[in-house]
């Protein structure tokens, strides 16, 4: 891999990575070690995995360890002495908040106290990238979404990652913990866990002449491929200004009905597979979301995927790793 003299700054820079063993954070530990960074990788693995990072696994010192930990996080972060953290552990799912506002709560808002206050002082800290979401938006009246919209959050997730900006700002005003917020939108691509993609690529799996689509398909989002995600990360950690949110995201929205169309292309179903809508979705589920990057652009950032050519990656793991669809 050919880096830039921007990534340069990452080689032998002691990182600790939380969630690493989740979907995004396992594609970012991966990016870190081409770059010839020394990565911690930090998981509670009550999603997560160590399997997904079995590609690095003589490169990375691994911890289980949950951020809610204040002793363990503490000594960990006094252990690595990091240049760089990016602090992706979290509870990830809108129904799940909505289910479990409690443990959502604990995980994303305690969970991101814990591990700024440990790295309270630390003078070997050059930026601290906490990702927030999208979420944090709810459902915006004026489009495209930019950083400055109204944060009006619909759902406990939602709810806890505005209390993690929140408190990530404080963080930052009062002790000059030198963070940046990365508001991220429906990263998809392999080792996803769940999302709608995967949700897609397991119902033809099982069927492949009938997709059942959760809600009216109007819904609108923006698709954007890990790797461009992971992208956006490392611009914020080199780049992002310290106590400022960016938008990550592809700067392309579409329609989940286009999303699905997409797919049965990529699959050869185009005309062969009958979609089926449920009118409703779950609690919490914005109905649109189209995004600007442009804060996130003048840093540099540009998304290299399109739709089709992540779904193209995206398909080719799913069919490694559950076997090819039956059509």
């Amino acid at each position: 891999m050919s880096l830039s003299v921007v990534e340069e700054g990452f080689r032998n820079a002691p990182i600790i990575v939380t969630g690493a063993a989740g979907f995004i954070g396992s594609h970012l530990v991966e990016h870190l070690v081409a770059l010839g960074a020394q990565v911690t990788a930090v998981d509670n693995l009550q999603a997560g995995s160590w399997a997904n990072l079995q590609a690095v696994s003589e490169q990375v010192v691994f911890t289980e360890c949950d951020v809610r930990d204040a002793d363990a996080i503490g000594a960990l972060v006094e252990k690595v002495q990091p240049s760089y953290v990016f602090h992706l552990a979290a509870n990830a799912s809108v129904p799940g908040s909505v289910q479990d506002p409690v443990y959502d709560f604990e995980a994303n808002c305690v969970g991101t106290f814990r591990l700024l206050n440990a790295l309270r002082g630390q003078e070997a800290c050059r930026k601290v990238v906490v990702a927030s979401s999208g979420a944090v938006y709810g459902q915006p009246d004026a489009f495209p979404i930019t950083e400055e919209s109204p944060l009006h959050p619909i759902s406990p997730y939602g709810a806890s990652k505005l209390n993690t900006e929140i408190t990530a700002q404080m963080m930052y005003r009062v002790y000059q913990v030198p963070i940046v917020i990365a508001r991220l939108f429906n990263a998809y691509g392999p080792r996803m866990a769940r999302f709608v993609v995967l949700d897609f690529l397991k119902k033809l799996q099982r069927n492949p002449h009938h997709l059942e689509v959760l809600g009216t398909g109007k819904q609108i989002r923006d698709f954007t491929y890990v790797a461009d995600t992971v992208q956006g990360l490392i611009t914020l950690a080199l780049k992002g200004d310290c106590g400022v949110a960016y938008n990550i995201s592809s700067g392309k929205n579409c329609s989940v009905t286009e999303l699905a169309e997409a797919i049965l292309a990529a699959r050869g179903l185009s005309g062969k597979t009958h979609i089926e809508y449920t009118g409703t979705s779950w609690v919490g589920d914005a109905q649109r979301w189209e995004v600007s990057i442009e804060r996130l652009k003048a840093l540099g950032y540009r998304p290299r995927y399109s739709l089709e050519e992540g779904l193209r990656e995206t398909i080719a793991w799913f069919d490694a790793t559950y076997g090819p669809a039956a059509i």
